[in-house]
């Protein structure tokens, strides 16, 4: 039997910042920290990184405010890619409609400017883990593995153990998420039921099977729950649940 080939690399960041004096702050940081920095200070440069397949990231760190636009409108290509990454958002204000929205579109996480080194390792090392578990999701390799850079992952495991503690919240399952998201985004009993089954992997028709209904009512409760959730299919589903594991 041949023996896979192991992808070895640096972790690379999308880092998105206007501010020049901010942006190369936060690049040195992350490069003192192992990762390959990838800097565009416009939506424009940045969305044709984000779409490029041959462009591969870890984590992407994005400011809200930028000269052309929201750097929220980044996230969807960037979770839709062949190799998706979760974002960070990066901002200065305390605004609620924009951190909702930025929820419902599955990021990650929120840095506050000036952020600190430390924050900024234990928020970039969670990021690249959950990356790292979405695509290993998403797209298995034979034998439950995935042509991650294990690179990535060894920063990932060096970061979390040298913040001296271990996270202090616990980790959900899939089904206890998909209940939260019920509470926040006001999914009924059987749009919350359908999406639970397929957060543990059942196809429609077993849904269907086991909730003794027909197919084509499935397609239209997990149709409607995806709406309401702000997701298109049930792969983009499955990463706004990796997307979201331990911000909730």
């Amino acid at each position: 039997m041949q023996e896979r080939k192991v992808i070895t690399r640096q972790p690379r960041v999308l880092l998105v910042e206007d501010e020049q004096a901010v942006g190369d702050a936060i690049a040195d940081c992350l490069e003192q920290l192992g990762c390959e920095v990838a800097s565009s200070s416009d939506l424009g440069s940045a969305t044709a990184r984000a779409r490029n397949p041959e462009d591969i990231f870890d984590v992407a760190i994005v400011d809200i405010e930028l000269p052309d636009g929201n750097g929220l409108e980044l996230v969807e290509a960037l979770r839709s890619r062949a190799q998706p990454c979760v974002t960070l958002v990066l901002t200065g204000h305390e605004e609620v409609e924009w951190a909702r929205k930025a929820a419902a579109l599955g990021v990650a996480g929120f840095l506050r400017k000036p952020v600190s080194a430390r924050k900024l390792s234990s928020a970039v090392a969670k990021a690249i883990e959950r990356s790292r578990e979405m695509r290993e999701w998403l797209q298995p390799r034979e034998g439950g593995s995935s042509d991650y850079g294990e690179d990535a992952k060894i920063v990932a495991e060096a970061l979390v153990a040298d913040l001296g503690g271990p996270r202090s919240r616990p980790v959900r399952t899939a089904k206890e998420q998909v209940r939260a998201l019920s509470l926040e985004f006001g999914l009924t009993a059987r749009q919350t039921e359908a999406l639970e089954r397929v957060s543990e992997g059942h196809r429609d028709r077993q849904i269907a099977e086991d909730m003794g209904v027909s197919y084509s009512r499935v397609r239209q409760l997990l149709a409607a729950g995806f709406g309401k959730l702000g997701v298109k299919s049930r792969n983009d589903f499955i990463r706004f649940l990796v997307e979201r594991q331990g911000s909730m």
